[in-house]
């Protein structure tokens, strides 16, 4: 089992300032193997924040402009041909002597000034896949990195600009360590290995607690069940999570959902405990029920395949139908979404043997189930 480990994650558990690469030599020596180590910002020297002040159109080219951008302690003339650029707007510059991926293929070029259709650019205005970051920020053809929302200002590496100056390592943990499997787990393990302080970082937010109610759980199979918890949470609003956490995510190999989904995936990978969340609106009657599947029932799951269940498989259900099955996969129609206002918040203990046989038995394997049939 592999984990992508952001640095400063791990440091957030663990007091210790040793190098990145000094401490995957330690722990790789005594513990978790350290397969690989990734310096996310190496590779933006030279790219920095710019703010747009001005767009002319380009004399020869219908679908080119010419931007002056404010990039710090000067102003570049930049050509630009990207679709969503707008004065105000914030951008990634690449400065002479950056090296980019041209429309983010091939391998790295170095910037040069040019003449582009006769008009002199001293730079380039990026788009996300050109430096590296298309799995941070996703876009369409033709469009640019849109920083506006950041409070950078002008000048700033993007890299530091973005929270993008950590480290990620990639560690093998053995089957038998799913304890270490999370941040906390190999925080815990450095701090022996170290002989460095364990700490559990304080809160800080000041988040009013949410109204939430126990709904009516029956575990109807204890021995494949022993602990299940939930929660009731009303006047949720579904969107966009926090820069931050989707970067945590992102580095850590997870792909941002929206804020519910992020939340459980986040816990999930900091503390080493799965978790799910359903729409409460979808649960019939109410009432969580966690049994065994009934002969013939089936499942559309999340990734929008119907798989049929044994009657040996756990399945979490409402009072008529299962809406996930237990410790792999939620159900589709209990997945939370946009309209979502109120949702079921789970955290449980599945039996390793059993998450194991159903997850392979119908060829599903998820982070969870990843998780939970190695015993958690």
């Amino acid at each position: 089992m592999n984990l992508l480990a952001p640095y400063s994650w791990i440091k957030e558990f663990v007091k210790t300032d040793l190098p990145a690469d000094e401490f995957a030599r330690r722990i790789s020596l005594s513990g978790p193997s350290v397969e690989r180590i990734n310096h996310l910002s190496r590779g933006f020297e030279k790219i920095v924040v710019g703010k747009v002040l001005k767009i002319q159109k380009h004399p020869n080219a219908d679908k080119l402009r010419v931007a002056i951008v404010d990039v710090g302690k000067e102003e570049l003339s930049i050509v630009c041909g990207g679709s969503n650029l707008a004065e105000g707007m914030k951008v990634a510059v690449a400065r002479v002597g950056a090296a980019v991926r041209w429309h983010g293929e091939g391998d790295p070029v170095e910037l040069a000034a040019t003449e582009i259709r006769g008009v002199k650019s001293f730079g380039m205005i990026c788009a996300a896949n050109e430096i590296g970051l298309f799995d941070f920020f996703p876009h369409a053809e033709r469009e640019i990195l849109d920083l506006s929302w950041s409070d950078a200002q002008p000048g700033m590496n993007v890299a530091s600009a973005l929270g993008l100056d950590d480290v990620v390592f990639d560690i093998e943990v053995t089957t038998n360590r799913v304890d270490a499997f999370s941040m906390k787990g190999l925080a815990r393990e450095a701090s022996a290995i170290l002989g460095a302080k364990f700490q559990v970082p304080n809160s800080k937010s000041q988040i009013p607690s949410p109204k939430f109610q126990v709904p009516t759980i029956t575990v109807q199979a204890l021995k494949l069940c022993p602990r299940y918890q939930a929660a009731v949470i009303e006047g949720v609003k579904v969107g966009e999570s926090p820069w931050w956490l989707r970067r945590r995510l992102i580095e850590a190999g997870h792909r941002p959902i929206n804020n519910i989904v992020d939340v459980t995936n986040y816990v999930m990978l900091e503390l080493g405990q799965p978790m799910h969340a359903f729409d409460a609106g979808s649960f019939q009657e109410g009432s969580i029920v966690v049994r065994t599947a009934e002969r013939g029932e089936t499942i559309r799951a999340l990734d929008g395949k119907d798989y049929e269940l044994a009657p040996e498989m756990l399945v979490i259900a409402d009072a008529k139908r299962p809406v996930a099955i237990a410790g792999v996969i939620g159900g589709e129609d209990s997945g939370v979404t946009a309209k979502t206002g109120k949702i079921v918040l789970e955290s449980a203990t599945f039996d390793s043997a059993s998450v194991r046989k159903t997850s392979r038995s119908l060829g599903i394997q998820t982070d969870a189930s990843l998780r939970f049939d190695k015993g958690l």
